[in-house]
C-alpha cells in the first residue's frame, strides 16, 4: 500500500498484503515470536500456521514478538499446507538441503534471485518448514520454487527465526525497487496456479500418449514444472501453450486409428 510519493515515506509505509507467511509446524515459542516482530519490520502481516505444535497462547511468545503480536493473534491456522495451496498463484519453499541435478525436487536458487519484478503481482507465499527437519519431500512437491541462503559448509542449517529474517529483507527490498520503479500497472497477468497444472496435465498426456520411457516420466514432469515455476509466464502464453500441447495430443491420437 502507497501512502505518500515521497521515497522515505514510501518504504515507511508499504505493506505487503499480497505476499504471506506460511510456517509448517512450529514448535519454539521464542521463534515464533520473533517471526512476528520480523514480519512487522518488513511490512509483512499475513501469517498461515500450519498444525502447529506449540500453545499460541504461550507468554513467552508475546514478550518476544511485542506489538508484533497482533500478527500471531490474527494468523490463520490450517491442518497442512496443501489446505492453501490453491490461495496462491506462486508458493516458494524454504531449505538448508540442496539437490543435485538429480534430485530436481531440491533445485534451489539463492534469496537474490528469488522474484521476477512480474511475480511481485501475484498473491504468494513463502513456505518455511520445521525447526528440527524442514520441509518434507512431499511439502517441497507442493512448492513451485525453492530457495536456500547460502552459508558456510561447517554450520549450514540456519535458525528458523535468522533464515525468516533474511528471505524477508530480500523480498521486501525487491517490492520497494518495483513499487517505486514501476510507472504504470502491467497490463498482462501472470498465469495462475490452476493454470499451470492444467498445462502440466496437457504435458503429462502428451508423453504418456508417445510411449515415452515409463521410468522417467516423474523426472519428465518434475522438469517441466520447474521450468515453468522459475520462468515468468503470463496466462496468454500459457493459454496458447496449452493449445498447442492439446493440437499435439489430437494429432498423435489421429496418427494412431
Amino acid at each position: 500500500m502507497i501512502k505518500n510519493s515521497n521515497s522515505d515515506t514510501l518504504k515507511k509505509n508499504m505493506t505487503w498484503d499480497f505476499a504471506s507467511v506460511i510456517l509448517v509446524q512450529p514448535s519454539k515459542p521464542q521463534n515464533l515470536g520473533n517471526i512476528a516482530r520480523v514480519m512487522m519490520n518488513f511490512g509483512f502481516s499475513n501469517l498461515i500456521i500450519t498444525n502447529p505444535i506449540l500453545d499460541l497462547s504461550n507468554p513467552e511468545i508475546k514478550v518476544v514478538a511485542r506489538r508484533a503480536d497482533m500478527i500471531i493473534n490474527q494468523a490463520q491456522l490450517v491442518m497442512d499446507l496443501q489446505d492453501v495451496r490453491e490461495s496462491f498463484d506462486f508458493m516458494i519453499g524454504t531449505t538448508a538441503r540442496v539437490g543435485s541435478d538429480y534430485n530436481l525436487k531440491r533445485i534451489t536458487i539463492p534469496p537474490e534471485r528469488l522474484l521476477k519484478e512480474e511475480f511481485s503481482y501475484n498473491k504468494i507465499a513463502i513456505v518455511f518448514g520445521r525447526e528440527p527437519s524442514g520441509l518434507s519431500n512431499e511439502e517441497i512437491s507442493i512448492c513451485d520454487l525453492l530457495v536456500t541462503i547460502p552459508t558456510h559448509s561447517t554450520y549450514p542449517v540456519m535458525n528458523l527465526s535468522h533464515a525468516v529474517t533474511i528471505i524477508l529483507y530480500f523480498l521486501s527490498q525487491k517490492f520497494q525497487d518495483i513499487y517505486q520503479n514501476s510507472k504504470v500497472k502491467l497490463k498482462h497477468r501472470a498465469a495462475s496456479f490452476r493454470e499451470r497444472q492444467q498445462l502440466e496435465s496437457y504435458f503429462e498426456q502428451v508423453i504418456n500418449f508417445t510411449g515415452y520411457r515409463p521410468e522417467k516420466h516423474h523426472v519428465a514432469l518434475q522438469a517441466f514444472s520447474n521450468v515453468l515455476s522459475r520462468g515468468y509466464v503470463t496466462g496468454r502464453e500459457l493459454t496458447t501453450l496449452m493449445g498447442v500441447m492439446k493440437w499435439i495430443y489430437l494429432k498423435l491420437q489421429n496418427i494412431n486409428e
